[in-house]
């Protein structure tokens, strides 16, 4: 019995040893320790996140890692990446062969991807500098397009009130009203006018259209949903929902004119968080709304209104997980929205809105209605 039961231990063990041996083994062969590789440096002005032990790849082929991250001697200067690669891909390295950073994916791990150059170039040495394109920021493009729609929505609306104008104008023409009345009597020329303010009203309809869409669209929707809204207006309108809030004052969550929590800010919302997980059902959508008094600038206030429902909304998803929905679902929709001076038309429907303090932070439950 004993020698069995010594067996038994001798196998487990050398299972153990296997099993581990194994894991090692594989580790080794993901960092490209145990294969033959060789080395080449690329060099960047900024490498998006790239660190040691980051993969490589050659058109597509999983090839190597990154092997180390050295920052800039000076200030300005680039940071070099050293690349650990197959040997196998080295015929294919050429002095002309461009590195860049990208994401493995839409939203993925940062890896490096290696471009080949033309044939008849000389093989890169080792340990050689190969040339480098500057990686895609993401964010920034974002930014920029984000810049771009504002624009596009503010011609458009510049677009729509000079319509609204020439619609005015028209009509005084038709009733022969101010100088160009008294000239033209010709109904074929009001009647071309009225047309063509027509047709530029369709033109501003299909832009705005056309913006809208532009915002609900990957990546530029998640460029809007980190502003916490799509259209502020309506971010309080939810016709089919049943709506339940809890208002908190400024004053109890922010220092006068700050959008930083104070501690007992911290606490104000951890109350909220318990009503929050009480009153809360499966598909119910969160509005986090921001308000400030009249006595500010109407820009200051709603930049300050905003960075505070942002404030908010921060804290409720990291500490009380509020857009969560439970194992295996969909994440909540938590919109953060400031209002600065000016509430909504729907605030002013409701009798418990009225009677909430100016300044305040409301936080809003949208329960889809069967």
């Amino acid at each position: 019995m004993k020698r069995l039961r010594l067996w038994a231990n001798i196998g487990f063990a050398a299972a153990v040893l296997a099993i581990g041996a194994f894991g090692v083994r594989e580790v080794a062969l993901k960092q490209w320790r145990i294969r033959p590789t060789f080395h080449v440096r690329a060099q960047f002005q900024s490498v998006g996140g790239v660190e040691s032990g980051h993969r490589v790849r050659f058109q597509g082929i999983d090839a190597g890692v990154v092997q180390s991250v050295t920052p800039p001697s000076k200030p300005g200067e680039p940071v070099e990446l050293v690349l650990r690669i197959d040997e196998r891909i080295r015929p294919l390295v050429r002095v002309d062969t461009v590195a860049r950073i990208v994401s493995e994916g839409m939203i993925g791990a940062r890896v490096v991807e290696l471009r080949p150059g033309v044939a008849d170039a000389p093989l890169v040495a080792e340990g050689g500098l190969i040339e480098s394109e500057a990686p895609l920021d993401l964010a920034e493009l974002t930014r920029q397009a984000g810049d771009s729609l504002r624009e596009f929505n503010q011609t458009a609306q510049t677009a729509r009130e000079a319509l609204e104008q020439a619609t005015a104008i028209a009509a005084d023409v038709r009733e022969g009203k101010g100088s160009l009345g008294k000239l033209v009597r010709d109904d074929s020329v009001y009647d071309n006018l009225v047309a063509l303010t027509r047709r530029g009203e369709k033109t501003v309809t299909a832009m705005e259209d056309d913006l809208m869409a532009l915002k609900q669209t990957w990546p530029l929707s998640r460029y809007f949903e980190s502003r916490a809204y799509l259209e502020r207006d309506r971010a309080l309108y939810h016709p089919g929902a049943r709506r339940t809030s809890r208002a908190i004052p400024s004053e109890h969550l922010f220092e006068p004119g700050k959008a930083l929590l104070t501690p007992q800010g911290k606490s104000r919302l951890d109350e909220a968080a318990k009503w929050f997980q009480n009153a809360k059902q499966a598909r119910t959508e969160v509005v986090v709304a921001a308000f400030a008094g009249s006595e500010l600038d109407p820009e200051l206030a709603e930049a300050l209104t905003q960075e505070q429902a942002d404030a908010v909304r921060a804290y409720l998803i990291e500490h009380h997980d509020i857009n969560s929905n439970g194992w295996f679902k969909k994440k909540r929709k938590v919109a953060a929205v400031g209002f600065g001076g000016r509430p909504p038309r729907l605030i002013d429907e409701d009798e418990n809105d009225l009677n909430a303090p100016a300044r305040r932070v409301e936080i809003f439950l949208f329960t889809p209605q069967a």
